[in-house]
């Protein structure tokens, strides 16, 4: 199933009260722990409860748990491992002391990237199992054995209780994102020429709605097969809506004047349609439209067609003032007094509106490309969501 179709209403309620149910699946995890305790009572089981805490506390989604789950229980497995050599094979307290301080050194060197986590876990793991240096390898073995049941659990409990998937997460915030700029866009060509409209909050929301995408990467990866082999699709996906953005932080920055004010109209009627664009794509990625909405084909060309056409007669005329009437000293005059000649300013508008087109048409691509893969059709068939 697509990504992108609609959720049942099973996951849709899952989805609406992930914080209750998050809650929820750890209670639960931190009962099975507990009842495994009261029945077998291994020693040292605490570190089982640490474990499930740890990993399940701040990451709610099923892949999520999933990679941080094995992660720790690779860091558990080395550390303890080396931990274990040293107290069953070296006497000498001071040696014992610096070669885990040596290692521990080592792991904060070489520790960075995607998987820091494991380098963590195996440094303060050997901590732990050296301890003072005055116990034998049974105790260091049951804390492994603890913390890997843990990891166990944590797995289980985010798989097959209730559980909350990254897609969906990412698939909400991506909505999120789109369907932000297609309301800043539509307001924008709404307003009156010289408007005060402040369209941060919306363009702040989504730039937040698409950093927690890049968050939800790791996650997905674990989650989809098919996400797993765009993934570097998914970050070009980011890329492009935050270049979307920045273009749209340009919009409030335009004016002019109202002899200017037939030609702007004709631009914003281009520009109208990439909002309605916009909005179609928004409601196809939150599940509202079965089918991906495809574009005009050639839009760029067509737009740029066009946007030329609105912008003719004002530079026309533009023109015959400059060189009739319009002196150098009286535009440097101008220029002082602040005013900019129009025909640059219609030209500048016109050229903003042409990269919104393209930067819309790239986001169409991307998520056709994904929506196809998922639907499992032929390569030759990944197109960039254009009519025929």
């Amino acid at each position: 199933m697509s990504v992108f179709a609609p959720a049942t209403p099973f996951a849709d309620f899952i989805y609406r009260h992930f914080r209750s149910v998050h809650a929820l699946k750890l209670g639960l995890a931190l009962l099975v722990a507990v009842t495994i305790n009261a029945i077998w009572a291994p020693p040292h089981f605490i570190w089982s409860m640490v474990t499930i805490v740890v990993i399940m506390m701040s990451l709610p989604q099923v892949g999520g748990a999933i990679e941080k789950s094995l992660q720790r229980a690779i860091g558990t497995c080395l550390g303890s491992a080396y931990g274990v050599m040293l107290v069953a094979t070296v006497d000498s307290y001071w040696l014992i002391m610096s070669l885990l301080i040596l290692a521990v050194s080592l792991i904060c060197f070489i520790s960075a990237g995607r998987y820091s986590y494991a380098y963590l876990v195996s440094g303060f793991t050997i901590i732990i199992v050296v301890g003072d240096a005055n116990h034998d390898t049974s105790e260091a073995l049951w804390r492994t054995a603890n913390i890997l049941s843990g990891c166990v659990i944590a797995i289980l409990v985010s798989l097959f209780i209730f559980p909350i998937k990254a897609k969906q997460d990412w698939r909400s915030q991506l909505t999120h994102a789109i369907d932000n700029m297609a309301e800043v866009l539509a307001q924008h060509l709404k307003a009156p020429a010289n408007h005060d409209l402040d369209f941060r909050a919306k363009l702040e929301a989504a730039m937040k709605a698409v950093l927690t995408q890049k968050k939800l990467f790791f996650s997905l990866e674990w989650e989809s097969k098919t996400l797993k082999k765009h993934k570097v699709l998914l970050s070009q996906l980011a890329n492009k809506q935050v270049r979307l953005i920045t273009l749209l932080e340009l919009l409030p920055l335009t004016r002019w004047q109202e002899e200017d004010k037939d030609a702007y109209l004709q631009i914003n009627a281009v520009a109208s349609e990439l909002a309605f664009y916009l909005q179609q794509l928004a409601e196809f990625v939150a599940g509202k439209a079965q089918q991906l909405p495809t574009l005009p084909e050639c839009l760029e060309q067509e737009l740029q067609h066009r946007l030329q056409l609105a912008l003719a007669s004002a530079t026309i005329a533009s023109t015959i003032v400059t060189s009739t009437t319009a002196s150098t000293t009286d535009l440097d005059a101008a220029t002082t007094d602040g005013e900019v000649p129009q025909g640059f300013a219609l030209t500048g508008y016109s050229w903003l509106i042409y990269q919104l087109a393209i930067a819309v048409e790239a986001l169409y691509e991307d998520i056709a490309i994904i929506e196809i893969a998922y639907n499992k059709q032929p390569a030759s068939q990944i197109t960039s969501g254009k009519a025929d």
